[in-house]
């Protein structure tokens, strides 16, 4: 009984429109005020508990290190580079939407972050070239979803947390799933442009790359900073995130001097309100998190599953179906962390690499953010290019098409997800 208002009453407090964390919260308190003789304060405990860790630190300082690179002239001239990359190609825009995209996943860790830094700037000019507006805006939609894959990834930490897997390892997982998408998304894109005539800008001259890169390097050597520094073992994740933040203030004030001291304020003042809605979600789910421990619901899921079938890829198949499910209505730090604490247990006993469940998880998370209804970045999207979203959804469905495929080889593939991190050991 427990267990059926605990995720009833998390349902309904969604459908009225409540936030998330308040959702997650609501039902834990409510479970706990009726079907237990703990006072409700536990839930208040629980809550901090949950984001009173040192590798937690790492989430708001990466939220942080995204918005001052927003701020900082940064997207610009990753853009700039990008385009000297590959805008000569057919589609070459389009192109650029991607690589620039990468590129700026690989600063940020976030989807949001990386489609609005990118298309504030490649939304307009796709459609000043003559681009379709709903693809430009289905297009960079997509794109934006490499964020939360590529490290540092902020969805990679909060799943390595939860599921006690080392944050470096998991990081490094997300490489592998990252690329994939990026390359489907970019085949799709360019038979798209090549059916409708989009043509390239200029042609490739090295000196256009030589030029680019010199004018973007303070931009590009950020992800080597933080991953060389991670994985050469100077710092941990948590401390490479406080380093992003310091190197972007100073490439911002100092070296492409783009942001001044009352820009400055304004990229923090946006940072910490976004990063506290991050880790007040992450402490409710920490509470739901504490009821599904205490109602056993993991160990009820392993069962069910266990006499269900004994085919791990069976198992692996449904709870793809689920993230992607609870990817059309939730955003992707919550499914992860309401769902790992039950898929995790489940998956030992099929004896699944959390590691490449991880990878699963948050490639599906990331196909969340652009299906409908409820999709971040289709939203995002769409008002970069002040387009109805209706519209949107009909040029973004050869996307999802495409990404799911790539989730499916994710599934099956477990090495797209563990070859990498196996390197590391």
């Amino acid at each position: 009984m427990g267990t059926i208002l605990l995720f009833a009453s998390f349902f309904i407090l969604l459908f009225l429109g409540a936030p998330i964390a308040i959702a997650l919260g609501g039902s834990a308190f409510l479970y706990v005020l009726l079907f237990t003789n703990i006072s409700p304060i536990i839930v208040a405990q629980q809550i901090y508990a949950s984001v009173n860790t040192f590798t937690l630190l790492a989430v708001p300082f990466f939220v942080m290190a995204g918005v001052l690179m927003e701020y900082g002239g940064i997207s610009r001239r990753v853009i700039s580079f990008s385009k000297s990359l590959v805008g000569h190609f057919t589609g070459g825009l389009a192109l650029v939407v991607v690589v620039a995209s990468v590129f700026f996943a690989a600063m940020t860790g976030s989807g949001v972050a990386a489609c609005a830094a990118v298309g504030g700037i490649m939304v307009p000019e796709m459609i000043k070239a003559g681009y379709d507006k709903d693809f430009a805006c289905a297009l960079q939609g997509t794109a934006g979803i490499f964020g939360p894959l590529i490290p540092p990834s902020i969805v990679m930490v909060i799943y390595a947390t939860i599921a006690n897997e080392s944050v470096s390892t998991m990081l490094m997982a997300g490489v592998g799933p990252g690329v994939l998408q990026a390359a489907l998304v970019a085949i799709v894109a360019v038979l798209i442009c090549r059916k409708h005539g989009y043509k390239g800008e200029g042609s490739f001259h090295i000196k256009n790359v030589l030029r680019g890169f010199k004018d973007s390097f303070w931009a590009l050597l950020s992800p080597a900073i933080i991953l060389g520094g991670i994985y050469s073992g100077v710092f941990t994740p948590t401390e490479a995130a406080g380093v992003s933040c310091f190197y972007s203030i100073i490439v911002g004030l100092f070296i492409y001097k783009e942001m001044d001291f009352g820009m400055l304020m304004a990229a923090l003042s946006k940072s910490l309100k976004s990063a506290a809605g991050i880790m007040f979600i992450v402490g409710a789910s920490g509470a739901f998190s504490w009821v599904i421990t205490r109602e056993h619901i993991a160990k009820l899921a392993a069962s069910m599953f266990l006499n269900m079938t004994d085919n791990k890829y069976l198992f692996l198949l449904v709870a793809a179906v689920i993230i992607l499910i609870a990817g059309c209505f939730i955003d992707s730090i919550p499914i992860v962390t309401i769902l790992t604490p039950i898929l995790v247990p489940v998956a030992a006993q099929y004896g699944v690499s959390l590691v490449h469940l991880g990878g699963l998880m948050v490639t599906g998370t990331c196909i969340g953010l652009i299906t409908p209804p409820m999709g971040l970045n289709l939203f995002m999207g769409a008002q970069l290019g002040n387009r109805p979203v209706h519209m949107v959804i009909k040029k973004i469905i050869p996307f999802i098409t495409v990404t799911v495929i790539g989730m499916l080889l994710v599934m099956f593939i477990p090495g797209i997800v563990t070859y990498l991190p196996t390197l590391l050991k």
